[in-house]
Formats: C-alpha cells, sequence, structure tokens
C-alpha cells in the first residue's frame, strides 16, 4: 500500500475522532449545562390572563384510539383553568391531522377531555381542517370575524408560543399567550434539557420559515 493511502487513513480517523469528541462535548453541555436554557429562554412570552370572548387551544397529538399526548392534555386542562375561572365562555380546539382520513381526530378527543373537565360541549367550537400554526390562525380569526371575536387567550406550549402569537396577530386578532406549560430557566434532568433545545432548534427554523413565508 501506498503512503499516500495510510496517510488517507489517518487524516480520516484524525477528522472522525474528532467529529465525535465535538458530538460528545455538545451533548454533554446540553444535558449537564444551561446551554440548553439559554437556547430557549429568546422564545419565552410572558402569560396575559385577561378575559376575552374566546380561548384557542392548538392542538397536539393523539394516538388513534384517543389517547393523549402530554402536550395535549397540558393545553386542554389549560384551558379548562381559564374557563372556570371564568375568563372565557367559548373554547376554540384548532387542528387538523393530516394522516386521519376521517373522524374522530385529536381535535375530537381533545374536546371529549375538555368536556370530561367540566367544559360545556355548547361552549366548544372545533376547527380540524387547519394542518399547522399558520392554517389554525388563518381558520380561527375568519371564524371569530364571524362572530365579532377580535380577542383570544392562546393556548400552547411555551417554547411554540412566540410563532403562535406572531401568526395569530399577522391575521388581525389581538392575542393574549398563555403557556400550557409552567415554564422555567432551568429544567432538571438531562433528558428534559435536550428536549427542549430540540423543540427550541425547532421552532428557530419555524420562525424563520413563517417570515419568509410572510406569514408573521
Amino acid at each position: 500500500m501506498s503512503i499516500r493511502y495510510w496517510v488517507s487513513i489517518r487524516t480520516v480517523g484524525k477528522i472522525s475522532r474528532l467529529i465525535l469528541a465535538s458530538y460528545g462535548l455538545v451533548l454533554l453541555l446540553l444535558f449537564y449545562s444551561p446551554l440548553a436554557d439559554y437556547f430557549v429562554q429568546p422564545l419565552w412570552v410572558p402569560a396575559d390572563l385577561r378575559p376575552a370572548p374566546a380561548i384557542v387551544v392548538l392542538t397536539a397529538y393523539a394516538t388513534p384510539n384517543g389517547v393523549l399526548t402530554e402536550p395535549a392534555i397540558r393545553r386542554v386542562h389549560a384551558a379548562a383553568r381559564l374557563y372556570h375561572q371564568g375568563l372565557s365562555p367559548r373554547v376554540i380546539i384548532s387542528g387538523g391531522d393530516s394522516a386521519a382520513h376521517k373522524d374522530p381526530q385529536p381535535a375530537d378527543f381533545m374536546a371529549k377531555f375538555a368536556g370530561e373537565l367540566g367544559i360545556h360541549l355548547s361552549a366548544i367550537l372545533m376547527n380540524k381542517s387547519s394542518q399547522n400554526t399558520h392554517a389554525s390562525a388563518v381558520q380561527v380569526a375568519a371564524l371569530c370575524r364571524a362572530r365579532g371575536i377580535q380577542r383570544v387567550l392562546l393556548v400552547t406550549d411555551a417554547v411554540h408560543l412566540r410563532r403562535a402569537v406572531a401568526a395569530f396577530r399577522a391575521q388581525g386578532l389581538e392575542v393574549s399567550p398563555v403557556p400550557a406549560d409552567p415554564w422555567a430557566l432551568t429544567w432538571e434532568t438531562p433528558l428534559i434539557r435536550l428536549g427542549k433545545f430540540q423543540a427550541a432548534l425547532h421552532e428557530y427554523g419555524g420562525l424563520l420559515h413563517y417570515w419568509w413565508q410572510g406569514w408573521i
């Protein structure tokens, strides 16, 4: 074998070790430092718990047999608290599942859970045709205009609120943001820090995409 071959093998080995070491260092920083907290902090939007004619709840995933994911449960719980505190008489659940070709969809399961938490079914409206946050903003804004509603309490996960609020305001609605999960600058477990970093990375990409599309 030629000297050039051995040199190339050694170079590839050095680059591979450097990449692995860098990857390990990034993971250590994400797991055991405040890096993820600092990364997600610019996405924070303070809650605005004022009365409004409607509460808008953005859907999260549910299994086909109706088991709600943790984000979906949190969002419905947050809406139920607002409803029972008398901050709004109406709840709009918005979001569709592109993989679902027929009912029930996650919005149906979230509405059922809302009823179990004491929200009157007559107070619940659903928009199941929107496949993303922008579509929800467009369709909910049209629904609100038809009912003379100008301001809403918007419920979604804390890390998602900045993009969601911007999308709804771009459609002419006044928005009071309500994070469905407790916000903390420090989340204790390494896996939670990693999840928070991944969610924030997704949201920064979403903000850039929405800005590029002219949706915010």
